[in-house]
């Protein structure tokens, strides 16, 4: 579809972020349809219609029938294909509608909707054959590679052990936790001056996985952290002071600071007398 507009020199690609979207969809069955421009304009939904001289400009004042005939076959194409993923998806739904409680609990995640939580549990199956986390994220190749010669040990890159899939959704998922603050984004804020991106991604998706198998296998839901104020700790009193009292120890300072300032202020007066 790309290679027949750009050959058309339909260029909508560089006005329209999603070139499949409901605009697209609609000025490019305008064309098919031979309809004028400025009726496909009105057509359009009212934030495309607000950019239509800027689309207008990305159209061709005339297409070729050979590529308008493509462009239908195209079109009918992607149409079958969207009704074809519209029931493998409802499948899925179906399918997935036995797992409600494990999907509710995935979903409260920073970063993990419907589909991030189906491809998981599609592909950890039984959380509880993992005895912990750390089976789990091995599992799913996760985990660093570690070399050792002699006393030396080193890590490299992760393993990229058992499925590709589940690694390809964890990783996605890390992308779109780090946006929302919480305790996923801040994980990452710490890593990623030391590791770099892409290794702080890597490790946000396995934080993640351990997330995951600590929450399904007690049923909880996710709570994020709440930002507390520092608590300040005071130092170990000696045990003198401990059986006296803190409260009468307070009132001992205030009463030695009070003898303090006094005697600071006479000690200023003899000084401005000469004595």
């Amino acid at each position: 579809m790309h290679h027949l507009l750009d050959s058309a020199n339909v260029r909508l690609s560089s006005v329209l972020s999603d070139l499949f979207g409901k605009s697209r969809a609609i000025i490019l069955r305008g064309l098919v349809q031979n309809k004028p421009l400025d009726e496909i304009m009105r057509s359009l939904p009212k934030r495309s219609q607000a950019i239509s001289d800027t689309l207008l400009a990305t159209l061709p004042a005339s297409i070729s029938p050979v590529c308008l005939t493509l462009l239908q076959s195209y079109l009918t194409v992607i149409d079958i294909l969207n009704q074809e993923i519209k029931l493998l998806e409802g499948r899925i739904r179906e399918t997935m509608s036995t797992k409600s409680k494990e999907l509710r609990i995935l979903t409260s995640v920073p970063g993990i909707g419907f589909i991030g939580a189906s491809t998981l549990l599609a592909e950890i199956g039984n959380i509880h054959v993992f005895g912990n986390a750390d089976k789990l994220t091995k599992w799913t190749g996760l985990t660093p590679s570690v070399y050792q010669s002699a006393n030396v040990t080193k890590t490299g890159s992760i393993t990229k052990q058992g499925s590709r899939h589940i690694r390809w959704i964890l990783v996605e998922l890390a992308h779109v936790a780090i946006r929302s603050k919480g305790q996923i984004r801040s994980f990452f804020e710490r890593l990623m001056p030391k590791k770099g991106y892409k290794k702080a991604i890597v490790a946000v998706a396995r934080k993640m996985l351990r997330i995951v198998w600590h929450l399904l296998v007690n049923e909880e839901m996710f709570v994020d952290d709440v930002l507390r104020s520092k608590q300040v700790k005071l130092p170990k009193l000696p045990k003198k002071i401990q059986s006296m009292g803190f409260d009468k120890f307070i009132e001992l300072l205030s009463k030695a600071s009070e003898v303090i300032i006094r005697h600071s202020n006479d000690e200023f007066v003899r000084l401005g007398s000469g004595d």
